[in-house]
């Protein structure tokens, strides 16, 4: 396994391709971090994530975990491993204090505890976005759960 920077513009397919396979939005380029991680085996990509670095703070906000469908899962777990504990060292290398992640995904909520020693802090989130100048509203589906796409949709 290798662990390698992200490349929004190279990578970009795959994610595409990945999110597809487990019916999640798209997420357009431009709305991706510049920082993110892409873990491979013998050269394939299996698993990735991003960083979102907030400037002037010791904050960061890790998104978009996703990996290949097809991946062996065991394979999966051990990507998932690295790719995590990547960007938290990358993180650290930005001098981040803080990394915060928000997700529905049961399974990352026993990972992100077991394995990576994050803190569960809250249970009940809703999110919210404002779209400043109109250019997403014609699809928020990348980034809205199924109940929030068909109150969108009535």
């Amino acid at each position: 396994m290798q662990d390698r920077p992200w490349d929004r513009d190279k990578d970009y397919d795959t994610l595409v391709k990945w999110w597809k396979e487990w019916e999640f939005g798209v997420v357009p380029k431009e709305c991706l971090p510049p920082d993110g991680i892409v873990v491979e085996s013998n050269g394939v990509p299996i698993c990735a994530g991003g960083l979102y670095v907030c400037d002037g703070t010791a904050f960061g906000l890790m998104e978009w975990i996703v990996t290949d469908k097809s991946a062996q899962p065991r394979m999966v777990h051990e990507c998932l491993k690295l790719c995590i504990d990547s960007i938290m060292l990358l993180a650290k290398d930005k001098q981040l204090k803080l990394v915060y992640t928000a997700t529905k995904e049961q399974a990352l909520h026993k990972r992100y505890t077991k394995y990576h020693n994050m803190v569960l802090t809250e249970s009940n989130v809703k999110t919210f976005l404002r779209d400043l100048d109109g250019s997403y509203s014609e699809d928020l589906t990348w980034i809205s759960d199924d109940e929030q796409i068909a109150t969108h949709n009535k």
